[in-house]
Formats: C-alpha cells, structure tokens, sequence
C-alpha cells in the first residue's frame, strides 16, 4: 500500500507541475500585456458584466496564479489523474 500511496503522491505532483506551466505561462502572458500596454496589476474576477455580478479582486499576478492553479486543480486534477494512472498502466502492461 505504500507504494501506491507513492505512485499516486508522484502522479499527482506531475499533474500539480503540469498546472504550474500553464499557470505560469498565462501569468508571463498578463505580465507582457502590461510591459508593452500598461495599466495596473489589479484584476477584477467577476461572474459577469452585470453590476451585481458577484466577483472578488486580485492584486498582482501571483494571487491570480493561485486563484487559476487552484481552479484548474479543482476542475481537472482528478481527471487528469485518471488519465495519468491509465496511462501508467498501460506503460506497464498490468492490462
């Protein structure tokens, strides 16, 4: 069982890792537009235009990093898991 637990702690820091690109990727992105465009750092995250759209500020690019690797997590990391672990065990051929 402890070498499950390890397998599965070594897929799921791959995925966390893999997020981390991404995430970091958009974050370089943002930091661009405001090298070349200007304005601020801070981002408004709301459900919509509406004015009593709910939504929340963030300051700075590395709150927004966390927010969006949060978020991915949340929404794809038990998938991506599943996906890894198939493919895993197809590499070792234990189907």
């Amino acid at each position: 069982m402890k070498d499950t637990n390890a397998i599965e702690k070594a897929l799921q820091d791959k995925i966390n890792n893999e997020v981390s690109v991404i995430v970091e990727d958009f974050t370089n992105d943002l930091k661009k537009i405001k090298e070349k465009y200007g304005g601020s750092m801070f981002y408004y995250m709301a459900e919509s235009n509406a004015s009593d759209a709910r939504g929340f500020m963030l300051d700075g690019t590395n709150k927004v990093a966390r927010v969006l690797h949060r978020m991915i997590l949340e929404n794809h990391g038990n998938l991506m898991l599943q996906q890894k672990s198939k493919e895993l065990i197809k590499k070792l051929d234990l189907i």
